[in-house]
């Protein structure tokens, strides 16, 4: 496989999607042009820089660390280990109330919107020009909002699915492609054992499931000129709610949550026999069940639409810099490294995350697959046509919290007591609209 030809295609194709990660361009106002402090000529400075992947008891992250400090001696980095994405955010605009923000922080691409919006975030357009060429547009759609740049890509999520290869075969099933043959794959397996399930039905995803509405042509936030459009409910969204509610009502599906004690145990019992998500998930399943290496495999996400093998990116993190950041532009150096010069992104892979720079994506073509399946050799190049063919520009709106918050017990409440999905999804419409515009936003209806 020649690597430069599916890029030159997808930097075609990624000029022609709309800005990912979307607020209104109205609402950019708010968060202003770039800002903070423009550095200390040279001067020793220490960067303290919010990470949940590059912790400071990682022997690798060390080593990412040091290489960066060895080629510039006055910048000292202080690694700052933070939890997920919610607690992050809610740290960060607690942080800049305070005056006391740190200088580089990683973060869900998801939260985005919501922190550029609340003026939080400084506009690095200018700072990351000279890296622009080192990651493909799509990706740095990811990161942009209205052309403008708040984000340097970590890491990127090109969906998939990561199957228990032997048990397939053993239970007589191919591998599915689309999503009818999910579905009849499921029944089978399930059939063939009732103690074993295709997979876990986790309510809390909310992002898989907005993923799996775009596959089928919506987008559950959207905005055109002042006016933002929330499509939770509509037509697309509906009907893959119906596809859920079928499999689950139908006992094909175990409805628990991802990565607990009991979702473990049954992963490695051979009892939960895959999970639809996207190309970091081989390392989070090798995490919980080692044992198990070499019984996988990974393959595109089942298609809603036979033909159609557009889908979003699920997942991933970018190196944002506050707008308070007292280094900024020693801030947007080092961010600009890490995740985005052919240097810094192929150290990454030494974390076991899939880099968003073309550097990191392009070293993985020659890399030894995951852990968990060290006999597929082309993983990798599987996960790199899936990024050719990913042409779903995908759109956050600034409250998806109160989507979360609305949509995950709900969703799993009906799926323990049967009840309408189709509820859960306009109430969380329902919930979504009345936020924005209780915030003072237009929602055309």
């Amino acid at each position: 496989m020649n690597p430069q030809e599916p890029r030159a295609r997808r930097s075609r194709r990624a000029r022609s999607l709309a800005a990912v990660a979307g607020s209104a361009v109205a609402l950019l106002a708010l968060a202003g042009c770039s800002g903070g402090t423009s550095g200390t000529g040279g001067e020793d400075v220490t960067l303290n820089f919010w990470t949940y992947t590059l912790k400071g008891s990682n022997p690798a992250a060390q080593e990412i660390i040091k290489k960066y400090e060895s080629e510039h001696p006055n910048v000292k980095i202080k690694l700052s280990e933070v939890g997920g994405t919610p607690e992050t955010a809610s740290k960060l605009l607690a942080a800049d109330r305070a005056d006391e923000v740190p200088d580089v922080v990683q973060i869900e691409y998801r939260a985005l919107p919501a922190l550029v919006v609340a003026g939080v975030v400084r506009d690095i357009t200018d700072d990351v020009k000279d890296v622009r060429k080192d990651v493909e547009d799509n990706v740095w759609d990811l990161n942009s909002l209205d052309g403008r740049v708040y984000g340097v890509p970590q890491d990127i999520g090109p969906m998939m699915l990561t199957y228990r290869a032997d048990l397939f075969e053993q239970y007589g099933v191919k591998p599915p492609t689309t999503w009818d043959e999910y579905a009849q794959a499921a029944a089978t397996i399930h059939a063939a054992d009732p103690s074993v399930y295709i997979a876990s039905f986790s309510a809390s995803q909310l992002e898989f499931f907005a993923a799996h509405a775009a596959q089928a042509g919506s987008q559950w936030w959207s905005v055109d000129g002042d006016k933002w459009k929330v499509g939770i409910a509509d037509d697309a969204s509906l009907e893959t709610a119906d596809y859920w509610q079928d499999l689950v009502d139908r006992d094909l599906l175990t409805v628990e949550p991802l990565l607990t004690p009991e979702w473990n145990a049954k992963v490695n019992q051979g009892k939960i026999l895959s999970w639809a998500a996207a190309a970091w998930a081989p390392s989070v399943i090798y995490s919980v069940a080692p044992d198990t290496a070499g019984k996988w495999a990974s393959i595109p996400l089942p298609q809603w639409n036979a033909g159609d093998p557009s889908v979003p990116f699920l997942g991933g993190s970018t190196y944002l810099i506050p707008e308070k950041s007292k280094h900024a532009k020693e801030a947007a150096e080092f961010a600009s490294w890490l995740g985005a010069s052919p240097e810094g992104s192929k150290l990454l892979l030494t974390l076991d995350i899939y880099p968003g720079g073309n550097g990191g994506r392009e070293a993985t073509l020659t890399s030894d697959p995951p852990q968990l399946m060290p006999q597929q050799t082309d993983f990798y190049q599987t996960a790199d046509a899936i990024i050719d063919n990913t042409t779903i520009a995908q759109t956050w709106g600034p409250n998806v919290n109160v989507a979360q918050t609305a949509f995950g017990d709900a969703l799993n409440e009906a799926a323990l007591n049967k009840t309408s999905f189709r509820d859960v999804y306009i109430a969380t419409q329902d919930a979504v609209v009345a936020d924005l515009e209780k915030s003072g936003y237009t929602v055309e209806k």
